[in-house]
């Protein structure tokens, strides 16, 4: 059947039956592309049902349906005419793993971070009465979602004038890392009423068993229904924003989500539709572990050049933290991927999951270093953007000493555009007061963890998802640039994953008979003026390499700085998203891997040459 689904329009044509077949068939696909190809597995399982029943009511791509994060997409992806194309999902070239305007008309807005959708749905719905159309505006969201500020502030909003909004609160309990936060337990009380449930199948047998058109009995039953829910779940949070509530009901339930949805959009005002799902339903372990099944690696995937960094971060934390009892870790919804999960179990009553929350846990990682505490704030450099306010006034301008831990800096691979972790140096550089470090070693971010313990001021280490071990008989001098080979011909100044690539193309420019400086700028703020002048002085050829964008880059201070007649070439990420693939093929697409780097420098000495001669 999937095959032959050309539109989601054609799901109108399907019997019960054949959309529950449609289901498993869907899900078989999911399981097997993600396996091959990684990707977000559970979180897909867990949304299948749901998209086909609102595809099946809604008039897509007219209404207009909105995906928060889009990371539960997959389904939706394959209603709409992409199931040729689903083998090539996060592969260069290929689907996105979210939705993406420029894939298909179905795909509204691209997407990538969380707690946005409730936005962009209300201006949706406000442009939409604004010129005086009739279409559906539905936003998907999870509950994970709720723990981010920014739908409070929707919702807040939505409240305000009767805008006819559809808002699908899919709820599961889960984030990445399992939901936490007082949003979180007011679903629960809701999800598990079973008085209110078991009350509602059996009112719903008592109207089914009423002759049609059963009157005044029928809606004097439902006014009953409305009044008691109100009673036994306590449905008045959204009635106080003046949204109307609708649930909980089976997010597995085609048929009934679609009475449900069906009764949702004609409502002349926001409504929000909570839908109760299984995060990994259909596979068994994503279903017992669903944040080990968030997200899968390719099955052929290129081996990491190193070890995970987050490892060894989570395993330092736990030793220092058994050493300094003030030292605390704070981390919104990415306890696993920022290796935090490690000190949560050793001290749990030291590490503060906030939810997706990062302004939020900026403010309080600030908050708790000036009471004293060492604060370690751990975030992926693409999660980091959301927090900038707070890092720049509450954070830098009070010299707040917060330890910020960047993962994921750089170029990151098949998640793309929206996962890319080039911005966080141009963002941060530019702020009063910040020490900054970009290892390129495990040895240098163990070495710059332990400076860390003794910082007055911010203190950010920003570092990819995997480094190599490095070099055990280099020392690393605090806030020093590491000369890491001599040469005459140039010097080729690189950090981070870029750095190890630099040292390829020495051993390449060596080969060719050109003899390349390699220095290691693992202090970008404040940069080691030592190691420049003496750069300067000794190599009147510089190069610069980074994985990072150039406003606010290593390569745009060191032109400022340069004297004359030395020349500084840099190489950094193009003015343009980065699109997804492996990250070789993204420093390929950058010029910034080992070969690219080679050709690079000799087409610049070339090119010197000639005009010398």
């Amino acid at each position: 059947m999937l095959e032959q689904l050309s539109s989601p329009a054609l799901l109108k044509g399907l019997t019960l039956s054949q959309k529950q077949a449609l289901a498993q068939e869907i899900r078989d696909k999911i399981i097997k592309t993600v396996s091959e190809n990684g990707g977000h597995l559970a979180s897909n399982l867990g949304a299948v049902e749901l998209t086909i029943a609102l595809h099946s009511v809604l008039d897509a791509p007219r209404d207009q349906l909105i995906f928060d994060v889009g990371h539960q997409c997959y389904t939706h992806k394959l209603l709409t005419g992409r199931y040729e194309a689903f083998g090539t999902l996060r592969q260069q070239g290929g689907l996105s793993g979210f939705t993406r305007p420029d894939e298909s008309a179905y795909d509204l807005v691209a997407s990538g971070h969380a707690s946005d959708s409730l936005s962009l749905a209300l201006g949706l719905a406000r442009a939409r009465d604004l010129q005086g159309d009739s279409r559906a505006v539905v936003a998907v969201l999870g509950d994970g979602a709720l723990t981010g500020g920014m739908c409070y502030e929707a919702l807040n909003d939505a409240g305000q004038r009767n805008t006819r909004l559809v808002i699908v609160l899919n709820d599961n309990e889960m984030s990445i890392s399992k939901n936490v936060g007082s949003m979180s337990k007011y679903l629960t009380h809701m999800r598990q009423s079973s008085l209110y449930r078991r009350f509602k199948q059996r009112l719903r047998q008592a109207v089914n068993r009423m002759p049609k058109g059963g009157g005044r009995m029928e809606r004097l039953l439902t006014r009953i229904k409305e009044a008691l829910k109100t009673l036994l779940v306590g449905d008045r949070f959204f009635d106080s924003l003046d949204i109307d509530y609708l649930g909980p009901i089976d997010g597995h339930d085609i048929e009934e989500m679609e009475k449900i949805f069906k009764s949702a959009l004609t409502y002349d005002r926001p409504v929000v539709v909570h839908v109760v799902t299984k995060k990994g339903k259909g596979y068994p372990q994503a279903e017992d572990t669903p944040d080990k099944y968030h997200a899968l690696s390719p099955k052929n995937a290129a081996p990491a050049k190193g070890r995970s960094c987050a490892a060894l971060v989570g395993k330092w934390l736990v030793e220092a933290g058994a050493r300094d009892e003030k030292l605390a870790c704070i981390s919104a919804a990415m306890l696993s991927g920022t290796g935090l999960a490690t000190f949560e179990r050793a001290f749990p009553e030291r590490c503060f999951d906030v939810g997706i929350a990062e302004e939020h846990a900026a403010a309080l990682a600030a908050g708790m270093a000036i009471n004293g505490v060492k604060p370690y704030l751990a975030l992926y450099s693409t999660f980091l953007q959301r927090a900038c306010d707070q890092i720049n006034i509450t954070i830098c301008l009070n010299r707040a000493p917060v330890r910020l831990l960047i993962d994921r800096g750089g170029l990151n691979g098949p998640d793309g555009e929206t996962h890319q972790g080039v911005f966080d140096l141009g963002l941060l550089r530019a702020l009063p007061g910040l020490t900054l470090c970009a290892p390129s070693s495990l040895l240098e971010l163990k070495a710059m963890l332990d400076m860390s313990l003794e910082a007055k001021g911010p203190f950010a280490i920003r570092y990819p998802k995997a480094l190599p071990e490095g070099d055990e008989s280099e020392t690393l001098i605090p806030y020093s640039w590491g000369w890491l080979k001599d040469g005459q011909d140039a010097c080729l100044i690189s950090y981070g994953q870029t750095l190890p690539e630099a040292m390829e193309a020495e051993a390449l420019l060596e080969k060719q008979g050109v003899s390349v400086c390699v220095v290691s700028a693992r202090f970008l703020k404040p940069i080691d003026e030592a190691s420049v002048k003496k750069i300067f002085a000794s190599c009147p050829r510089v190069f610069v390499a980074e994985d990072s964008v150039f406003c606010g880059s290593l390569y745009e201070e060191l032109s400022a700085l340069r004297p004359q007649g030395t020349r500084v070439y840099g190489r950094c990420v193009p003015d343009q998203y980065i699109p997804q693939g492996s990250v070789l093929e993204q420093l390929r697409l950058c010029g910034l891997d080992a070969r690219s780097l080679c050709a690079w420098i000799e087409k610049e000495l070339a090119s010197e040459a000639r005009h010398e001669s």
